[in-house]
């Protein structure tokens, strides 16, 4: 078993894995515990036990700590969380801590562990060298082992603790007699490194540029499928408390899941199109495993990303069995899937504003521009590109099932119109109009002159005759060398002073920073106009292990191997400092970017396009892909496009 961390002190060696395996719910701390010379000392496994939910931990705990019980039953200690007014009581489990070896005594109650006016950096029970047995009705919980061990020099002792939950008495019984079986352990850990393997195994790589071939290998695809699992409702930014899983968001989490595992990703789609009303608009997010009330705000994208997202399932799927299954509306009804996307073409059509762009609703994409559409007039031009793209996919769908495309490329036809005559600027696109007409994100404008994604999204829509010029000049002002900012310049008592578009500091967050979900869709558009080089510079430079050597790792300030939602820009004088990782649509799209756009392995109705965009740094580049069960081997030596026919019996392929 490989171990994830070590410590050496005055003789004694201590290395440890934690992880939580596929047989029981549990998280299992696996020690090893090497001594020099002959000695015994104790071991004290601790956990703080919270009230699971951040909202009642923060103004309710003086009284509902008083209801929560710990306790010994035989040899494992029990959690009960019984709080009142619970989402599902009957379903909240009993939290469990046990160990595979003999232990001497327990503590559940905080204040008898730890002491008072302490913390855990002084625990008075592991100063006095024993625990108190003491129990919980009511208080701070706990849970703390004592394990005494009598070490020979040059002995290895193993020792295993298991954190767990199960519903029942008897069902935590049976789980730690599970745990505590012969090779348990060690099974548990072969079978979640098989699992991950084998997810992994569906897209691997070898690079010159070996950061870029680690991230494509192994950290993007397990960060994308984090997001995928969790969405933005909890991480140790995020408190669990309000964020749900959000339509938006998880579609697009879902595109990256699609070449991994077909059947979670229909799964989660079907779950977001319960979330959809008979007239094609969404819930913004929902809350499936509390079953709370959905925050119900009409947002102009949302809608949009099913399409999207189904369009892709098909392709990689090469039938059309999944249109006709059948799922519930929010609001009543049923229909099939191909139905509720058509609904959602629907929604968007019967919601143009007095320009003809889709009516911005309670925002789009961009969460900082509601402001803009408080009286229902403005009019996103940023949507009106999502529209344009996701036309193009549910025409192409229509000719596959033998019904009429043409309305659908009519539509965009309509509205690329529009983008090119009342939307071009002159260098760049405008953003969006509001209420009263403004046009945001013009040259004229005195602040955020020129926004990101309306010069990205007019090259992926395919809408933009300008295009190039439009992302010429997203290299000029926006791009910092440590990513691209979303706006420039940086907003202060913009539009007005009495109703500012957003109180973010100067480029901090929505205001200027390097958003890098949206730098995404920079390296696509990049592609898309054939400029590898271009491209290239924008995903290395925002490799987690390069923007951290760059900024520094004390101002960067997160991990190397994750992305964050973003870093702040050269506006704020913490230019570097990265915010809110691991939970952040960057994952799902920068996957996509890297694997489907740089290195070109699209999949298509009938096989896999291939249709690469890298630079020398990335040449030769030997890609192996999993596709409707082939694994295809697959070797790139100069940027040409071929196609691969789903019937070819040649799954090695040399551009």
């Amino acid at each position: 078993m490989s171990n994830f961390w070590g410590a050496y002190q005055n003789g004694l060696e201590i290395t440890s894995t934690y992880f939580v395996g596929e047989y029981e719910n549990a998280l299992i701390w696996n020690l090893k515990i090497k001594s020099n010379s002959d000695r015994k000392i104790t071991v004290f496994p601790y956990v703080e036990l919270g009230m699971m939910e951040f909202m009642r931990e923060l103004q309710w705990q003086c009284y509902n700590k008083h209801q929560l019980t710990a306790y010994n039953m035989g040899d494992i200690l029990v959690y009960k969380y019984g709080v009142e007014d619970q989402p599902k009581p009957d379903q909240t489990p009993l939290v469990y801590f046990a160990t595979d070896v003999p232990t001497t005594a327990f503590d559940c109650d905080r204040d008898e562990f730890v002491g008072s006016y302490r913390s855990e950096e002084n625990p008075q029970n592991v100063e006095k060298g024993k625990c108190t047995n003491s129990t919980l009705y009511g208080g701070d919980p706990c849970f703390a082992l004592q394990i005494d061990l009598d070490l020979k020099a040059g002995e290895e002792k193993e020792v295993n603790i298991f954190l767990g939950t199960a519903m029942t008495e008897d069902a935590v019984k049976a789980s730690v007699h599970h745990c505590r079986e012969k090779n348990f352990v060690d099974n548990s850990y072969k079978k979640l490194c098989e699992s991950w393997d084998n997810y992994l195994s569906k897209f691997q790589c070898e690079l010159p540029d070996k950061d870029t071939q680690l991230m494509i290998n192994v950290w993007n695809p397990y960060q994308a499928e984090r997001n995928f699992q969790f969405s933005r409702n909890i991480s140790y930014y995020a408190t669990g408390t309000f964020r749900g899983v959000g339509v938006r968001d998880t579609a697009q989490d879902i595109l990256a899941m699609i070449p991994f595992n077909l059947r979670r990703a229909k799964n989660k789609l079907n779950l977001l199109f319960t979330q959809q009303y008979r007239d094609g608009h969404c819930n913004h997010y929902c809350f499936p495993l509390e079953g709370w009330e959905p925050v119900k705000r009409i947002h102009s994208d949302n809608h949009l990303w099913l399409v999207m997202t189904c369009y892709h399932i098909i392709m990689e799927e090469g039938t059309l069995d999944y249109l006709d299954e059948v799922i519930d509306f929010y609001d009543g009804g049923s229909a099939t899937v191909w139905e509720h996307i058509k609904k959602s073409i629907e929604f968007c059509m019967n919601n143009l504003g007095e320009n003809g762009f889709p009516l911005m609703l309670a925002s789009d994409w961009n969460d900082m521009l509601y402001k803009v559409c408080r009286e229902g007039k403005g009019e996103s031009i940023w949507t009106g590109m999502q529209f344009g793209t996701v036309l193009r996919m549910i025409a192409e769908l229509a000719e596959l099932k033998g019904e009429d495309k043409q309305k659908y490329l009519d539509i965009y036809e309509s509205q690329k119109k529009l983008v090119n005559e009342k939307a071009w600027d002159g260098k760049w696109y405008i953003r969006c109009i509001t209420d009263d007409g403004r046009y945001i994100g013009s040259e004229k404008e005195p602040q955020a002159k020129i926004w990101l994604n309306s010069q990205s999204w007019s090259v992926i829509s395919g809408m933009g005759e300008n295009g190039q010029t439009a992302m010429d000049s997203v290299n000029e002002y926006l791009d910092t060398d440590l990513g691209i900012k979303k706006i420039h310049p940086s907003m202060k008592d913009y539009p007005s002073k009495e109703d500012p578009l957003t109180y973010y500091n100067k480029g901090c967050g929505e205001n200027g920073s390097v958003f890098c979900h949206a730098n995404t869709w920079a390296i696509i558009a990049e592609c898309m106009l054939k400029r590898p080089e271009r491209a290239y510079k924008y995903y290395h430079q925002l490799l987690p292990m390069v923007a951290q050597k760059k900024a520094g790792e004390w101002r960067y300030k997160a991990e190397p191997y994750v992305y964050a939602s973003n870093i702040f820009g050269p506006e704020s004088d913490k230019f570097g400092l990265a915010n809110v990782s691991w939970l952040t649509g960057t994952a799902a799209w920068m996957y996509i970017a890297v694997t489907q756009y740089m290195l070109g392995i699209r999949a298509k109705w009938d096989g896999l396009e291939i249709d690469p965009c890298l630079p020398k740094e990335l040449l030769p580049a030997k890609v192996t892909r999993v596709f409707r069960g082939k694994k295809y081997n697959i070797t790139i030596t100069k940027n040409e496009k071929i196609f691969i026919k789903d019937d070819d019996k040649n799954v090695n392929v040399v551009i």
